[in-house]
């Protein structure tokens, strides 16, 4: 009987001690908004009981605001929720033809499925699909290809980037678009030397080849490199200027089949099985499955992708919740999916306007109070895998310099967002068994953005704090 009293005077404290006093955490956002800095800014600001759903402190929880990526939160939920945490993208490879002695008389044939982590880097356990294919050649004992590698990315449309994209953001390593199939991250290496405006050793590791590199920098010796990328050439525009020096420059790949065909043929050399690549006239209709390749999980995905704020894997599960329901896999396609499941669970959807997957995209918006809903329907409904709380990163040193020095850097578990002019959290306290979510979007204020963060963080340590 004593050791049973302990035990609830012990649980007692615990919820006392994660439970909040209205009145302080109001004062602590008021604080925050009545920043001279905050004068000409647009906020939009939630602390929401996750049991009932009130609303325990807000400023204008229904302003829609530019989201950046604590959008990806809105398409992960989304993705969890009707594809299931153990869903996993099928990537799978035919032989087209008849399979006679050492020969497969036809092609080789590659079907995309949108998987936007074949190839990662940030799954290196994953299989690596290159093997998967020369071991099944080996197994049936193929050892020549009479006709081509054919990639089959129709799964995605034309074109992999988003059309709400600024254009600037294109070919760098965070504006990588989403194929049918997608391969290594999407991205490579551009290397070059420049001297007086000239550049030679051109080279992309890994190769692209199709992929061509065009100068227009001046012939002054300064560095100021900008890359452009042309998707219809395509071409990797060097514009600027550049300082007589070696460049490496991590760089969008807008052709991860042709990267992923030429890696397979060098393997497929090495060990001795020739591709004619070669048209095949009379190829016999038949198609045999020699590889099923699959990702991880979709709940790992989501914590990589979560954690490390990917673009494109969030834009492969906007398409994937599109095409999963029946439709075309684009993204105006995936946001009308987006907008119907969170309609049916009874949340107001008119202050989500959603373009995107990943919030690249500026003209995505979202309010405060739409977060905090959303956020508390995952925690009261989805299974413990498929949860969001388990699934972010705790704060740690994401938002300023004060919270890292205080118990919530590990009591807080968050998705943050930021591009010009914007500045977002959302998420969960405490960070096991969660009693409270949050949102905070601000958009356009003045002063220096470590500044805004350390005031975000006075904000979070009055509300939460001990």
């Amino acid at each position: 009987m004593k050791r049973l009293l302990l035990s609830c005077i012990g649980l007692c404290a615990m919820f006392m001690a994660n439970a909040l006093t209205p009145d302080s955490a109001q004062m602590a956002i008021d604080t925050f908004a009545l920043h001279p800095d905050m004068q000409h800014a647009s906020m939009t600001i939630a602390v929401a009981d996750i049991k009932t759903g009130q609303i325990i402190a807000s400023h204008n929880p229904d302003l829609s605001c530019i989201t950046a990526s604590t959008m990806k939160t809105v398409t992960s939920a989304t993705a969890l929720e009707l594809l299931g945490g153990d869903y996993r993208f099928k990537t799978r490879v035919y032989a087209q033809g008849e399979i006679k002695g050492n020969r497969l008389k036809g092609n080789l044939v590659i079907q995309g499925c949108g998987d936007p982590t074949l190839g990662s880097v940030y799954f290196p356990k994953n299989a690596d699909i290159v093997q998967e294919i020369l071991l099944a050649l080996q197994e049936r004992g193929i050892k020549k290809i009479d006709g081509r590698i054919i990639v089959d990315q129709s799964i995605i449309p034309y074109p992999a980037y988003n059309g709400w994209w600024d254009v600037g953001d294109l070919a760098w390593d965070y504006g990588m678009g989403i194929h049918g199939l997608s391969y290594s991250d999407n991205r490579t290496h551009l290397k070059f030397n420049a001297l007086n405006g000239k550049i030679d050793s051109v080279m992309l590791e890994p190769p692209v080849p199709g992929l061509t590199v065009i100068n227009r920098m001046s012939s002054e010796n300064r560095d100021n490199v900008n890359i452009g990328l042309e998707y219809a050439t395509p071409a990797a525009v060097l514009m600027g200027s550049a300082a007589n020096q070696h460049y490496d420059f991590t760089i969008a790949n807008p052709l991860p089949a042709n990267m992923l065909v030429d890696s397979l043929q060098r393997v497929l050399k090495t060990n001795k099985i020739k591709v004619k690549n070669k048209d095949v006239k009379h190829i016999a209709p038949t198609s045999t499955l020699i590889v099923e390749h699959l990702s991880e999980p979709l709940c790992d995905i989501v914590r990589s992708l979560l954690d490390r704020s990917d673009n494109m894997f969030t834009e492969g599960l906007l398409r994937a919740v599109a095409h999963e329901t029946g439709h075309r896999a684009t993204a105006a396609n995936g946001a009308a999916v987006v907008d119907s499941l969170w309609k049916s669970h009874g949340l107001d959807t008119s202050p989500l306007f959603q373009y995107d997957g990943s919030g690249l995209a500026r003209a995505n918006k979202n309010s405060a109070r739409f977060f905090i809903q959303m956020l508390n329907y995952v925690e009261n409904n989805m299974p413990q895998t498929a949860k969001l709380s388990t699934l972010m990163p705790t704060a740690s040193k994401r938002i300023g310099k004060l919270l890292p020095e205080t118990p919530l850097a590990t009591d807080i578990v968050l998705k943050s967002g930021s591009m010009t002019g914007v500045q977002c959290f959302v998420g969960y306290y405490p960070a096991h068994n969660p009693q409270y979510t949050f949102a905070l979007l601000v958009n356009n204020w003045n002063g220096t953005r470590a500044d805004m963060r350390d005031r975000m963080d006075k904000m979070l340590i009055g509300i939460f704090g001990k």
